[in-house]
């Protein structure tokens, strides 16, 4: 089967208009109709229905299915095209969102460093949600994720690594920072001060909010959590960040919340099912899963 008629095919599906399909691939148009009668005859089935009084094209049902196996054989194509590109490279592009960046990394540089890892490591920062997408895409082949749930999608294999509460944080001037807990609704009348869409905090709050049925009055947002932190230590808000990313110098107060079923940070080692790990990866691999 050539893989060029199930790119064809896949933007035929897409355009729904062979002059459109053949101009974006700059052929002639029996060129994409000799491409999609090859796959009909090869697989048995019709996937395309000609509307000649409406000059326009029905996708069948078997074409819309077969149009799904199309995208999937296409995306590991360019998966193992990824692969093979960055194997002479003895870098690793390495997934790792900011918070888990400054605030574990750390912790296991000295095995990274053991091992010859750490000056190997080509660090790719992004938000987890990104990071995700760019393993799929072949991208990387290992990232830390933070999440709040396991349930991702099928092709990725995790390695959850710790849990870390999601806690309110006020500064140290304000009136809730002598409460030893309080309820999401405690928060309801406060200024907030949250992170952009991109970070699973957000994704979180969202989860809170929906369950409290209540809105947050959000002053500013940031996709920085020191800058976060800095605003609250300010006094000029409240925010929600996971305790991974507090220490004892942010002169803020972090505050368990009290609510039932609440949303939590999971840590976790990512890298897709089908990825064959190179050496260097493996060794990489066993320092983020150690003991974990």
């Amino acid at each position: 089967m050539n893989t060029q008629d199930l790119r064809y095919f896949h933007t035929l599906v897409q355009l729904k208009s062979y002059t459109k399909t053949a101009e974006h691939y700059n052929v002639s148009q029996p060129t994409i109709t000799a491409a999609v009668k090859r796959l009909e005859k090869k697989l048995g089935g019709q996937f395309i229905i000609r509307d000649q009084s409406h000059k326009s094209i029905i996708i069948t049902h078997l074409g819309m299915q077969f149009d799904e196996h199309a995208q999937a054989i296409l995306n590991e194509i360019s998966v193992a095209k990824a692969e093979i590109a960055s194997e002479p490279d003895n870098d690793i592009p390495f997934g790792l969102p900011p918070i888990i960046g400054r605030n574990y990394l750390p912790k296991i540089a000295p095995a990274l460093f053991s091992r010859g890892l750490l000056p190997r490591l080509n660090v790719i920062e992004h938000g987890s949600y990104d990071l995700r997408k760019m393993l799929l895409q072949g991208d990387i082949n290992l990232t830390l994720l933070g999440l709040t749930s396991l349930e991702i999608e099928p092709a990725i294999k995790l390695h959850p690594i710790s849990h870390y509460p999601i806690e309110i944080i006020v500064s140290k001037k304000h009136p809730l920072a002598q409460k030893k807990g309080v309820y999401f609704k405690d928060i309801a009348q406060e200024n907030f001060i949250g992170m952009t869409q991109d970070y699973i905090h957000t994704q979180a709050l969202d989860t809170l909010m929906q369950r409290n049925h209540l809105h947050l009055n959000t002053i500013y947002r940031s996709p920085d959590v020191m800058v976060i932190k800095s605003l609250v230590a300010q006094n000029l808000g409240v925010s929600y960040v996971t305790n991974l990313s507090i220490n004892k110098n942010d002169n803020i107060v972090s505050i368990p919340l009290l609510d039932r079923e609440q949303p939590e940070f999971i840590l976790a080692a990512a890298t897709r099912k089908n990825h064959i790990f190179s050496k260097q990866e493996k060794e990489l691999w066993e320092v983020l899963t150690k003991d974990n």
